[in-house]
Formats: C-alpha cells, structure tokens, sequence
C-alpha cells in the first residue's frame, strides 16, 4: 500500500496565501497570524521541498518560477477540497453551478436570472462559461448541439434556435434597398453562420469579397450592430428585446437553424438542480414568442 508524506499543512496553507495575494502580509491578515509565522512558514516548506519559493527583497518578496507553479497547483487542490466539502457537507443547500456559453449568459440567462433567485434565494447560482471550470463541479450544463444529434444522458431539449440578419435601424435607413452591401459582422466561434443563413433563406447578394469585421464572441458581434458596425446574423433568443423594442431590425425574419439547445443534469434527483430546470423552462416558454 502506498504511504503518503506527512505534508505540513499549516506551511502549505499559509505559502498558498501568500502566493495567491502576491505578498506576506496579506497572507496573514486572510489567515489571522502575524507576518513572521506566515515567513516562517514558508521557510519551513522551502526547506521540506528543497527549493525557493521566494526571492528578493524580504519586504517585497517575489514568486520564484517554482514557487508560481507550486501556488498554482496548490490553490486549485485546495479549491477541489472546499468544493468535496460543499458537495457532502451542504448538499441541495448553497451553491448551484451552472456551465453555458458566455454570451448565452450575458444576453439572456443572467438578465433573468432575478426571477430564480426571488423564487429560491438559498441557491447561489454561480456560472461557468467556459471550459476551464472543471466539469465534475458542474450541477447543470446548457448546450448547444446540431438538430440531428441526439441529446446525452439527463438531458432535455429546451428550445430550437433561430438565426436572422440584423441590423440597426439608422444603418438600414441609409441603406435601403440595399442592406446586403453593408459590411458583413463575423464571430470567431461561429466562422460559418453566413453560410448557413444564406442556406437556409436563399437569400444571396453578400459575397465574401464583401467589407467585414470579425469578433471574438456573439456578444462582441450583436453590440457591434447595435452600435452601427455592420449586419449580423444572430440567434433570436439573444437578440430578441433589441428587435422588439426597435433597436435593431431584421429585414428577413428568423428561421429555423441547424442548433438545438439543450439542458443537462449531472446529478438529477437534487432539489436545487430540479427547480433550477424547471424555472429554466419556464422562462423559455415565456420568451418563445417570434415576430
């Protein structure tokens, strides 16, 4: 059987601090000791590791390369530790973890998420919106999948997408007829939806030798045409208060696109993941409407 070393939990403690704060005093003042435990500390666990974790100045000292990846590593074993905590000390009580895109997250979950809360103020929703939040963590995971996969374990269809050129309104105006020749907006995690828009409508006349700015996210994308940077094809559900209340226009409708979104469970039966979907799908009923 394999023997663990007798670690210096107390040293380990107070390095992960002072890395974490970039400084000794601050470790201190997290921990509740004074400066010079947390320095003898950090002594003691140089000389259990055989290497300096510090160097410089004492009163400013500096991360050495060993000692940032040694504080990496440590903050993300004893952020594991606080989450096995949470998990079988708190149960359905307290954080509820939720991963999605980023701008599924800031154009339509989170300006709702108001109404989850008021009705279930214990949880605290705490979103992941991309792949670096380890997916053990996860209680529910909101995604988007081709229309002719099938959906994964737990898992249950919340809406179809739809995609629709957009554009605003001043820009339309100064325009017509002709809105296809306006610069064509890009997402970078999206290279392809002209194509697919174009497919799906039949709608031709913005070649790609066309004026076109590229974007990193959809957000980036839908807040360039808001603000008059160009046309953009974009999800209904993520534009759809810019085109009722006018501050955006789209000439030729939204259609069915080739996504679907879908809700997943990672340990169903749990009251907070339970209420959690169920509001969800409240909430995607209510906004359902189309133009």
């Amino acid at each position: 059987m394999r023997r663990r070393k007798t670690l210096p939990i107390a040293a380990l403690r107070a390095f992960e601090a002072a890395a974490r704060h970039g400084q000794l005093s601050s470790a201190a003042e997290e921990l509740g000791v004074t400066h010079g435990a947390v320095s003898r500390h950090v002594s003691h666990l140089e000389a259990f590791v055989g290497t300096e974790l510090f160097e410089g100045a004492r009163n400013r000292p500096k991360l050495t390369a060993e000692g940032q990846v040694f504080g990496f590593a440590l903050t993300a074993a004893f952020d594991q530790i606080e989450d096995a905590l949470r998990i079988i000390g708190r149960g359905d009580h307290g954080v509820l973890d939720v991963a999605c895109l980023s701008t599924f997250a800031m154009r339509w979950l989170i300006p709702r998420l108001h109404g989850f809360t008021a009705r279930h103020p214990r949880y605290d929703v705490r979103l992941a919106t991309d792949d670096r939040h380890p997916r053990g963590h996860i209680d529910v995971q909101i995604m988007v999948l081709p229309r002719e996969a099938g959906l994964p374990e737990n898992s249950s269809l919340l809406f179809h997408e739809k995609l629709g050129l957009v554009v605003a309104p001043s820009l339309a105006a100064e325009n017509q007829p002709d809105v296809l020749a306006l610069p064509r907006l890009e997402t970078r995690t999206r290279p392809d939806v002209w194509r697919e828009w174009a497919r799906l409508t039949g709608v031709e006349g913005h070649g790609d030798s066309g004026a076109t700015r590229i974007f990193d996210h959809y957000h980036m994308t839908i807040e360039a045409a808001l603000n008059s940077l160009g046309i953009a094809i974009a999800p209904w559900h993520l534009v759809a208060e810019d085109v009722a209340c006018g501050r955006l226009r789209a000439p030729f409708g939204f259609v069915d696109s080739s996504y679907v979104y879908a809700v997943q469970v990672f340990r169903p039966g749990r009251p907070k993941t339970d209420h959690f979907v169920k509001w969800l799908k409240e909430a995607v009923d209510q906004d359902s409407r189309m133009p």
